[in-house]
């Protein structure tokens, strides 16, 4: 389903879709950073959750969990926004490996899919045999 194949109503969907996920995202974040009023380490507005515990472990623990929950946030945001800059360059539904179209039930499941599914697929192997991300 290239941007040539979605029609204007289904691309117009899409976009409500996405920027939909990116303002919960954004929600997501800002709780984390500024939420309910809680101590915060200075230099990442992050909770101190050793006010929560007397365990220094655990409180590190769930301060690792609030940094890895906003790296994902981050790349969250980041997919979102790039699949909203290919709608309006008019790219939007095509792999950015083979530039084939995506399937349209891959984009309804996941509307920010960079890659079809075989190019997906290709790219995780890949991925995991180096050990890298991206």
């Amino acid at each position: 389903m290239s941007t040539t194949e979605l029609d204007a109503a289904a691309l117009e969907q899409f976009r409500l879709m996405l920027l939909e996920m990116r303002r919960a995202a954004a929600a997501a974040v800002d709780a984390r950073l500024h939420g309910h009023g809680e101590h915060r380490h200075d230099e990442a507005g992050l909770p101190l959750h050793k006010e929560e515990t007397d365990d220094d472990a655990a409180a590190e623990t769930q301060r690792q969990a609030d940094v890895t929950h906003l790296a994902r946030s981050a790349t969250a945001l980041h997919e979102i926004d790039s699949a909203l800059a290919r709608l309006d360059q008019g790219d939007y539904g095509l792999c950015i490996d083979c530039e084939e179209p995506i399937d349209l039930r891959r984009l309804q499941a996941h509307p920010a899919a960079l890659r079809c599914a075989r190019c997906q697929q290709d790219f995780e192997t890949q991925r995991s045999r180096v050990g890298g991300r991206g």
